[in-house]
């Protein structure tokens, strides 16, 4: 079931199974997110949860007993309940069950709310820890914004720009790249993203941007800068697939994910947020469209 929600500046749908936003359009309807591909990628902005990636095997134990997740979690392939929606708010709910705890151990409530004020949507996810101990767990958001947004405008168009000056590093399969050196703008390509992600943990910036050199046209994400900003595309080693990945994801995650911990026992992930019985873990983030 997909829902609406509006402002003056904002059209904003969002849909009930994975509580994802399928659509956010600005003034004059011009499309901002992704619209999915599936032989490029299927999702427009999943919710992450209760895993942000994948630990090396694709199984992780909990107390000593062994269970498998996959990538990212099950919350963005769940379908969620919507218990609110008003002309500028709609918020959904998943409740654990019998089916997530063949793979996730744990009782839960993950509440997804979606609010439209003027050029700004504001996405707030909540947990509330329905067990009778201890949870554990990671989170984060994954939109996927257009690039480039117009006909008459590329790829490579556009920048990446953080709020201040960055040092990122990225590491993949043993190699290791200099994404920023004490700097605040990356060129976007799509060999930009050869080597998969790259991230920064507890970044001096608390939003990062797309910006489109030739139109102007920007996308602003601000995020809590305690835990980590993601940046992300498609790359195939087809360069024709990869030439249809016109979208860049902008991810606010709770901390780096779960492969950055050297143990697969969940209860000790120095990354995983720790939340006690009949607490509640608030995370959020907003995008607005100048």
């Amino acid at each position: 079931m997909q829902v609406t929600i509006s402002s003056d500046k904002l059209n904003v749908t969002a849909d009930s199974f994975g509580a994802e936003l399928h659509s956010v359009k600005g003034a004059g309807g011009t499309e901002y997110l992704w619209q999915a591909a599936p032989n490029v990628w299927k999702r427009h902005a999943p919710v992450l949860f209760p895993f942000i990636c994948n630990t090396a095997s694709k199984k992780y134990t909990c107390e000593g007993a062994e269970y498998s997740l996959s990538n990212h979690g099950f919350a963005r392939d769940s379908e969620f309940e919507l218990v609110s929606s008003s002309e500028d708010t709609a918020e959904f709910l998943l409740n654990s069950s019998g089916k997530t705890k063949e793979i996730y151990p744990y009782d839960f409530a993950l509440y997804v709310k979606y609010t439209v004020c003027g050029n700004k949507l504001s996405v707030e996810y909540t947990v509330k820890n329905t067990d009778s101990k201890d949870i554990f767990f990671f989170i984060g958001g994954h939109p996927a914004f257009r690039v480039p947004v117009e006909e008459n405008e590329s790829f490579d168009d556009y920048r990446v720009e953080y709020e201040k000056p960055e040092t990122i590093i990225q590491e993949f399969n043993g190699k290791t790249t200099t994404i920023l050196d004490n700097a605040r703008e990356v060129p976007v390509s799509h060999e930009l993203f050869a080597n998969d992600v790259f991230m920064k943990e507890r970044p001096n910036s608390s939003w990062v941007a797309l910006a489109s050199g030739k139109s102007g046209r920007r996308v602003k994400l601000s995020f809590d800068n305690s835990g980590c900003i993601a940046v992300w595309s498609s790359y195939f080693s087809d360069s024709s697939i990869t030439e249809q990945a016109e979208f860049v994801c902008l991810e606010p995650w709770s901390s780096v994910p779960v492969y950055c911990d050297d143990t697969e026992e969940i209860t000790k992930m120095a990354h995983a947020v720790k939340l006690a019985p009949d607490n509640t873990y608030k995370f959020a983030y907003s995008i607005e469209i100048e």
